[in-house]
């Protein structure tokens, strides 16, 4: 018999748990209710039911079923008064109804998680018995039960379907003893392998991928060292917004609940997204490793081991400090890289199975798990699916089969009543709702730190590195908090990457940069002249040192290149590969043609063993273990060269949202060391617009300009700012709705610099772009902004009065825009196979919750042809008066196809 704590479950689940007992043992004819006012029935039942079973005649007529749960159960003998006195209330409930002639039942079934005991006359049963025998003439009662913690506890036993349902609710104990005992035979084999899985990973991702190698001894950080919560947004808001939650907590208190279509509405899913560096990936590795604790909780660790001890321990502690608890509904997680994924759905002909991936991933002593056990194991245990990094598959086609993918599982997961929660990671660059044709999704927008909470980070990290050093952990405080304070340096210590990147150069002394390309720049110099300046260093750091800066150049090139390939979602570079890149430059430079594999091999091992920012995860392969480090060194790699070819290559990768973070890189790199191109970089950026008509709708000129300026690009040159906030300013006129954020990013920018030009400039962008377009965005800020008597409001009652009033876009859900863009795509040429194919893909579109806009990605597929473009192009700029809001969404759906288009091809 089976260990269960039905005090566990809350009175919501107990009542849905009795609903499922009553179909069971009565049979189909029970109606179950909803919670809420139900009049007395959590079910009820007309005609002959299957019950009792073993006793005389079985019940016939009208019948009701109620639950009565008690949220701390005592002892038995005040247990049994309360169940009385219950009972009590609702049969006077009934007697009431029965004198008002309202219908009331033959047979009354009681069930309640209390034990009643079955001791003779003074029991807590035969008292019941008693009670419903005195009150039975007056009612009209024929038949009456009870079903107590004792019988439920049977009940569970032998009822198999019910119990795998409400497992992870009632099962108490050592969990994998039990388990065993209480699975179907597939699944039951799997927990053991399930439960070593879940140590393994908390062992072997325990690891923070925050740059760590910056630190003295070059030692990693673990989670359980620093790891904390972080802000977020339920949609985009300001960063001092007062309603920034932390997202971890919030995430986990959204996993409370039951996600079935007999609970809700089926799946959920919470996709998180966030900029480069902001601790994405790290998060949901918190959120992972706490359902882990929560699932072990109750478990002896010890088998798997002291360290698994010492881990399990370490993470439960830093959780608390972090204020992050542990959930009651202890769901298990599955960690899914999306890289990986769709690599294997690129390598894969034929149709996808996300679970058979899964499963595949799961290896425990050379054998992968089983599917179909999987299966079983969802249908007894409550699931957190971890999606991460969907903008690390930038290929559309790619893309969209990763997403049918998740969407059959989860409507599998519906059909076989699996309570399952998907989280998902992106940056925001190229998102547009995906994860919302799979699963009902709200959207977490992670926030840039606030000072306090960066300084709190930092002295986390402080404390670990500086443990025997006060003195050392009070001036990087110091330092931080002045540059925490500066203007030009706060902008850099706003994410978790940028902070302990801040953190270790203060503990050198170093001059603490101003610009991003900077930070990752003297970060690189100060682990690479340590590792020189160590005892008995090779001699080949020093020596070499431009061979070995080309390896990591080229490196990052050449994987941020095999990013954007349908088949190389998962980059990483093979030895061979490298060998042969570096082996060929050596040659180039002297080196004889007998030596230079043997150096390019030594040059590989130093970089990995004693740099360590190459790291190799697998055999014979290498990647960065921190993407934006991958990306600095590939801007490194993109400014190398002519004048004229470094300004070629910007041209060409300006559009793409996978290249936008090397790009701004790269530009800060060529500030820096080449600072005679700093006009034309900004020339290059604000000109871009102007290159075709296509161009001048999807503005994605203005939409790098936006995040060039935002990122404190040029502060030392007031008139390229000044150019830079004027290109901006004109993606507005044609604007989605989801880019209001960035408006008032803008404005928030330009307020905090005090300067009343740059705010005129401004102001009067703001007041071109709503007469342009009276449905714009800018035209609806300036309607937003006219109360009030700062210059702002003052702006906007000036442009509203000029007889030129916003015009609100009709109110519809967010993927009625798709619908509404269809419908002008089908009159628009009935014989044209691509306006066709347009009409069809824009249809596809389905229901998805936390964006603005949702963008089919089959509609981007299509925009591939070139008629296809063109016919939207047409439409848009037909529609830019009649039709606003279908302009701005055609606009809206060019300006994603052209972000997503791959251009690392181009690059010689």
């Amino acid at each position: 018999m089976g260990h269960y704590d039905l005090s566990r479950m809350g009175w919501q689940q107990f009542e849905h748990m009795i609903q499922a007992f009553a179909k069971e043992v009565l049979g189909n004819g029970v109606r179950p209710f909803g919670s809420g006012k139900d009049g007395q029935r959590e079910a009820d039942f007309r005609g002959r039911v299957n019950f009792p079973i073993g006793q005389g005649s079985r019940w016939s007529g009208y019948g009701v079923v109620q639950a009565k749960y008690r949220e701390q159960t005592k002892t038995p003998t005040d247990d049994s008064k309360w169940f009385l006195g219950e009972v009590r209330k609702e049969l006077r409930g009934w007697l009431g109804k029965k004198r008002l002639d309202r219908k009331t039942p033959k047979y009354l079934l009681f069930a309640t998680n209390v034990s009643l005991s079955g001791v003779e006359d003074v029991g807590g049963k035969d008292q019941f018995e008693d009670l419903l025998q005195s009150w039975s003439e007056e009612l009209g009662l024929e038949g009456w039960y009870v079903w107590d913690y004792a019988e439920l506890r049977t009940m569970l036993d032998s009822h198999e379907s019910v119990r795998r349902r409400y497992l992870e609710q009632i099962i108490t104990g050592d969990i994998l003893e039990e388990l065993k005992n209480l699975l179907p035979s597939a699944a039951g084999l799997e927990v053991e392998r399930l439960a070593s899985h879940a140590v393994s990973e908390l062992m072997t991702r325990q690891w923070v991928r925050t740059g760590d190698v910056g630190y003295g001894d070059g030692s990693k950080v673990k989670l359980a060292d620093i790891a904390i919560d972080l802000p977020c947004t339920v949609g985009p808001r300001t960063k001092n917004d007062p309603t920034r939650q932390a997202a971890a907590r919030l995430t986990l208190s959204l996993g409370e609940q039951t996600y079935t279509t007999a609970s809700t509405e089926g799946p959920i899913g919470v996709v998180i997204v966030g900029g480069p560096g902001q601790g994405k990936s790290t998060l949901t590795q918190v959120i992972a490793h706490t359902y882990r604790l929560a699932f072990l909780r109750d478990t002896d660790v010890s088998k798997f081991g002291p360290k698994a001890v010492e881990a399990v321990a370490a993470l439960q502690d830093r959780l608390e400090v972090a204020g992050i608890p542990l959930p009651t509904k202890r769901r298990w997680p599955f960690v899914v890289e999306l890289a990986k994924m769709g690599s294997a759905i690129a390598r894969q002909d034929g149709g996808f199975s996300l679970v058979q991936y899964i499963a595949s991933q799961i290896v425990i002593e050379g054998r992968s798990t089983s599917p179909a056990a999987l299966f079983e194991w969802m249908q007894s245990w409550p699931v957190c699916l971890v999606l991460d990094g969907l903008d690390e598959v930038p290929d559309s086609r790619v893309r969209a089969e990763l997403v049918a993918a998740v969407s059959s599982f989860a409507a599998e997961a519906s059909s076989r009543q699996i309570d399952l929660m998907v989280v998902a990671t992106s940056r925001p660059q190229g998102y547009r709702g995906e994860f919302g044709e799979a699963v009902k999704d709200l959207e977490l927008r992670l926030a840039e730190l606030t000072e306090e909470e960066a300084l709190g980070y930092s002295e986390a990290l402080t404390s670990l590195r500086a443990v025997d050093d006060p003195d050392l952990a009070a001036q990087v405080t110091e330092r931080l908090i002045s540059a925490v304070h500066e203007r030009v340096t706060q902008r850099l210590m706003t994410t978790p990457l940028q902070v302990t990147i801040m953190t270790a150069l203060a503990e050198e002394a170093v001059e603490l940069p101003t610009d991003r390309f900077e930070l990752f720049d003297r970060y690189y110099k100060v682990v690479y002249d340590r590792e020189v300046s160590k005892p008995h260093s090779a001699s080949e750091l020093k020596n070499l040192r431009p061979h070995i800066d080309f390896l990591h150049e080229i490196a990052g090139l050449k994987l941020q290149q095999r990013a954007e390939r349908p088949s190389g979602s998962d980059p990483a570079l093979p030895k061979k590969e490298i060998s042969r890149i570096l082996g060929k430059r050596l040659e180039r430079e002297g080196f004889a043609e007998a030596d230079s594999d043997s150096i390019a091999e030594n040059l590989i091992r130093l970089s990995t063993e004693r740099l360590v920012l190459l790291v190799s995860r697998r055999s014979g392969k290498y990647e960065f273990d921190v993407r934006s480090l991958q990306e600095y060194m590939a801007a490194r790699a993109l400014t190398s060269g002519e004048d004229s070819e470094v300004l070629a290559r910007l041209g060409q990768l300006l559009p793409t949202g996978h290249w936008r973070n090397t790009w701004m890189l790269a530009a800060g790199r060529l500030l820096r060391r080449r600072e005679h191109l700093r006009e034309k970089i900004v020339e290059i950026v604000v000109n871009y617009d102007d290159t075709s008509e296509e161009t001048k709708v999807t503005r994605l000129g203005a939409d790098l300009a936006t995040d060039l300026y935002l990122d404190n690009f040029a502060a030392e040159y007031p008139a390229l700012r000044r150019e830079l906030l004027l290109s901006a300013m004109t993606q507005f006129e044609y604007a989605a709705p989801d880019t209001t954020a960035s408006l008032a990013s803008l404005h928030a920018s330009v307020r905090s610099q005090d300067d009343e030009r740059v705010l005129d400039l401004f102001h009067a962008a703001l007041h071109d772009a709503a007469r342009a377009n009276l449905s714009s965005i800018a035209a609806r800020y300036l309607h937003d902004h006219s109360t009030g008597m700062d210059r702002t409001a003052k702006q906007a009652r000036a442009t509203l009065n000029e007889g030129r009033k916003y015009i609100k876009p009709p109110q519809m859900h967010r993927d009625a825009y798709a619908m509404s863009l269809a419908a002008v795509v089908d009159q628009y040429d009935s014989q044209s196979e691509a306006a066709n194919k347009l009409s069809i893909a824009l249809k596809t579109q389905t229901m998805s919750a936390g964006h603005d806009l949702s963008i089919p990605l089959a509609a981007l597929i299509v925009l591939d042809d070139f008629e296809a473009r063109k016919i939207l192009l047409d439409i848009v700029l037909r529609s830019h008066a009649a039709h606003s809001y279908v302009a701005n969404y055609g606009a809206a759906v060019l300006r994603l196809h052209a972000s997503t288009e791959l251009r690392g091809n181009l690059l010689s």
